[in-house]
């Protein structure tokens, strides 16, 4: 008799023990920086304090970083991230600043509205404005036109996908105070031409100024609620 109960026996606890491990790896996997659903349910013992525009918190701030660099290393780590398909990161004396791309590689990465026409129309493959122009200016990685996904402000990212880079860049570089992240095409364009520079070799202080003009534009001085 137990001979014959022991196959159904050890199926109900190999079953068990599968269904136990499929929960612990589904617990594991919201909790990773890499996972791809940033929509997915959270608890709330999983949330973590926020590791994005943290000094908009408690009140206004300012913009008045005293260096600039691009950073190679921290553009290739957020570009391996899921839902990120291109991903320029500046540091300065204090902060990181981050533009984006978004690709589908992740879901809940940002609401629902499109910015991005992907129709691939015969009038201009980069530009419907310029029916006989397929070329984009090389300072520019997205104009709107068959691309990847924008975002026009950066409420519009969701707070998992800018928590999970937020947290890795701090991981990487601990001396980093606050993280800034968008995905707004003007930003984005502007920060390829500031790689760029760096690219060729160039210092990017002359364009300090003119950096901390745009974050202040992009990201605002006055307090942000979580």
């Amino acid at each position: 008799m137990l001979r014959k109960l022991g196959f159904p026996i050890c199926g109900m606890i190999f079953l068990l023990l599968t269904l136990s491990g499929c929960g612990e790896n589904g617990r594991e996997y919201g909790k990773s920086p890499d996972h791809t659903n940033f929509g997915a349910p959270v608890e709330k013992t999983e949330e973590t304090e926020r590791a994005y525009q943290t000094q908009q918190l408690y009140g206004p701030v300012t913009h008045n970083n005293a260096k600039l660099e691009y950073s190679q290393f921290l553009s290739n780590q957020l570009h391996a991230m899921n839902g990120v398909n291109t991903a320029i990161v500046m540091t300065t004396d204090q902060n990181a600043y981050v533009a984006l791309m978004i690709d589908s590689s992740a879901v809940g990465t940002k609401g629902s509205t499109r910015e991005t026409n992907n129709q691939g129309t015969n009038k201009g493959f980069y530009n419907d404005h310029a029916p006989f122009n397929d070329t984009m200016p090389s300072n520019d990685l997205n104009n709107g036109f068959n691309s990847y996904e924008t975002a026009v402000h950066h409420d519009m990212l969701s707070h998992r996908f800018k928590q999970a880079m937020a947290e890795k860049i701090r991981t990487l570089q601990p001396n980093i105070m606050d993280v800034y992240i968008s995905a707004n095409r003007d930003f984005l364009n502007k920060m390829n031409n500031y790689a760029q520079e760096s690219w060729k070799g160039h210092s990017l202080t002359p364009l300090l100024t003119d950096f901390n003009q745009t974050v202040t534009r992009v990201f605002g001085t006055a307090q942000v609620l979580p």
